[in-house]
Parts: structure tokens; sequence; C-alpha cells
């Protein structure tokens, strides 16, 4: 495979069997491929659309995410805290991001819109400013987590202990804030 791709379509390309390696794909689409349980090392995605694309069990480690868009994507299990972290800009769009952990990464202005966010690790994460639309947060983690100026006005399904995470300017709705209440077991009617 070559090293640097530019304005490139690839559609139904499967990756599954092969291993990505200081690859660069700048201002690249991919729709309906298959990247799972691929390992993609040090590699660089710059501005780049993923559609309907499965990258469960993908490895990222040192890889380099700017700019990046995932729409109606499977995602799961994936530790982005592999990522490089340096000008890290991803934005979600109706996908599967269940299983998957972002523990200590810095994902300030990140967008989840109509995603799937089950059991995944936010742990000492950074999100602030960040964007959970109608996105349903299940069993997901957040501890010691920076949650200052965060959307969370129509996200479902979140448990969120805010003497443990800085929720400051925090946004929520009067229909979800039970969702800072379940530590204290309390029953609202």
């Amino acid at each position: 495979m070559n090293d640097y791709f530019n304005n490139e379509t690839f559609n139904k390309v499967s990756f599954t069997s092969k291993q990505l390696s200081k690859t660069d794909f700048d201002s690249c689409v991919f729709k309906n491929c298959d990247f799972s349980e691929l390992h993609i090392n040090g590699s660089e995605f710059l501005e780049c659309e993923f559609i309907d694309c499965n990258l469960s069990n993908t490895k990222l480690k040192d890889s380099s995410f700017k700019e990046v868009h995932f729409s109606n994507s499977k995602l799961i299990g994936i530790d982005f805290y592999e990522l490089n972290p340096f000008l890290l800009r991803i934005n979600f769009s109706k996908c599967q991001l269940n299983f998957s952990s972002f523990y200590q990464l810095k994902m300030q202005n990140f967008q989840f819109v109509d995603c799937q966010i089950n059991e995944v690790d936010f742990t000492e994460a950074d999100l602030q400013n960040s964007y959970f639309d109608n996105s349903d947060l299940s069993k997901s983690i957040f501890d010691n987590t920076k949650l200052e100026k965060v959307n969370f006005e129509t996200a479902i399904n979140f448990s969120i202990d805010v003497e443990n995470n800085n929720v400051k300017g925090a946004v929520f709705s009067k229909e979800n804030i039970i969702g800072l209440l379940t530590k204290y077991q309390v029953i609202i009617k």
C-alpha cells in the first residue's frame, strides 16, 4: 500500500487482513469499508470522513485523527487513548462506540450526535465544551472527568457523580437530571 493518499475515495475496501503502518490519508473518504481488528500504527488521517464503516476492535497505536468525522459507523471496543493527542479532533454521528475507552484523553469540543455510547470509559478525560446530542450513555464511566460546559441536554441514560467530576457550566435538561442523582439512590416521581 502507498504511504500517502490525497483526496481519494475508498468504497467497500476490506482492510481487515492488513496492517496500516505510517500511512497518511489527507482529505480521503471511506465508504462501507471494513477496518475491523486492523492494527493502524503511526498513520495520520487528516480531514477524512468515514461513512458506514466498521472499525470494531481496531488498534490505533500512535496514529493521528485530525478533523475526522465518523458517520453511521461501528467503533466498538476501541482504545482511543492510544491515539496521538496532538491536534486530535473527531466528531461522531449515528455511531456505535460501545465498550471503547477515552481514558485520560484530551478531547475538547468533540461532538457525539445520535450515538450509542454504552459502557464507554471517560475516566480522567477532558471533554470540555463537547456535545452529546441525543446519545445513549448507558453504563458509561465518568470518573474525575472534566465536563465543564459539556452539553448533555438531550443525552440519556448517563450516571455522573457531581462530587467526583468537574461539571461547572455543563448543560442538562429537567428530564435527564436524574442521571446526576443515581449515586444517592433516591426515588424521583
